[in-house]
């Protein structure tokens, strides 16, 4: 086992590094150092990221933590978050301070220590460690490590819950909330590489909004904002969870739609547009809003992402000048 000296400034290391780890990795580290720390046979880590508490569970014999685990019993871990200061019990089960949802499963606990969790964007947590039954109660320097150790899970929890914010708004549109045309870039790059790699079918939709000017003309331009968001929304709605829907310009979207032919991305493309024309916007007549839809696929119309969104949008063009609120026709590129 690793001395205490040596985790601790592991747990510098991990403050500073939250960024290069993913949620489940760093709670997975708290509880192996929680177990180390304080000598114990379990520990818990208690969460609400919303309304339902997420618990995450790891036994010494255990070389991977459970969780998330929803909480059976709602409510019974509510006290024990909510007393803000370290509580030390000579047994678990003692005076109804705890419910089930506060035991590590698996293991016929008794003596128990809990620390509060405190951050920003949540309820209050907790960590907790417990050993068997008949072992030695928790004195004040596991008080005092754990304490430490929450402090250091709670900031490192932080600044990765920062980073992914921050990596969310570099790649996102502020307006739709959707992929913004840097993301799109790289996706659709990597998308064409592994279609060409495996053989794989891929297309894309470039997706123009008609009649939005004079819808903007009409009712304004922030009218118009919060009618492009609500298609963004109806698009993501409309596409499966593998595809990809990106903001590309104005008012104008792309759809990637990885291991799909041209028939399928005109079905889906016309599923799109039947959407939107069927929907409802504010202040909107029924089919005053559509959406004309140009579509290219790999490699028959590019094999690089420049000529993939070069081929879509002059389908786009064709649907345009045919009238409007229909899906271009699949043009192939000549040889």
């Amino acid at each position: 086992m690793l001395s205490r000296e040596k985790i601790l400034e592991s747990l510098l290391d991990l403050s500073g590094r939250a960024a290069a780890r993913s949620r489940p990795e760093l709670l997975a580290t708290v509880l192996r150092c929680a177990l180390a720390l304080c000598e114990s046979d379990g520990s818990v880590v208690m969460l609400s990221p919303g309304r339902q508490p997420e618990r995450f569970a790891m036994r010494r014999d255990q070389p991977e933590p459970e969780g998330p685990i929803a909480p059976e019993a709602r409510g019974t871990s509510r006290p024990m978050m909510l007393y803000g200061k370290a509580v030390v019990l000579a047994d678990v089960n003692e005076g109804g301070r705890t419910g089930p949802d506060d035991h590590c499963p698996g293991l016929d606990a008794g003596p128990a220590l809990f620390v509060p969790l405190k951050l920003r964007d949540q309820s209050p947590g907790y960590l907790a460690v417990l050993r068997k039954r008949g072992a030695a109660k928790y004195d004040g320097e596991d008080v005092r490590l754990l304490t430490l150790l929450g402090a250091w899970a709670s900031m490192a929890l932080e600044n990765l819950r920062l980073a992914q914010n921050v990596e969310k708004l570099a790649v996102t549109d502020d307006l739709t909330q959707v992929y913004n045309y840097r993301f799109l870039k790289s996706a659709l790059r990597r998308e064409i590489k592994r279609a060409g790699r495996y053989h794989q079918d891929l297309a894309l939709l470039m997706i123009d909004v008609d009649n939005l000017k004079a819808y903007n003309d009409r009712h304004g331009h922030l009218r118009g904002s919060f009618l492009l968001r609500e298609m963004a929304g109806l698009f993501a709605r409309h596409v499966r969870s593998w595809d990809l829907v990106a903001k590309y310009g104005g008012d104008e979207f792309t759809v990637i739609l990885p291991q799909t032919d041209a028939d399928g991305a005109t079905s889906a493309a016309e599923r799109l547009r039947a959407g939107v024309e069927g929907h409802t916007f504010p202040l909107a007549h029924p089919g005053q809003i559509t959406v004309s839809i140009g579509i290219a696929a790999f490699p028959e119309n590019g094999q690089t992402t420049s000529a993939l969104i070069e081929s879509a949008d002059r389908a786009l063009y064709l649907a345009k000048q045919n009238g409007r609120n229909q899906v271009g026709p699949y043009v192939r590129r000549a040889a």
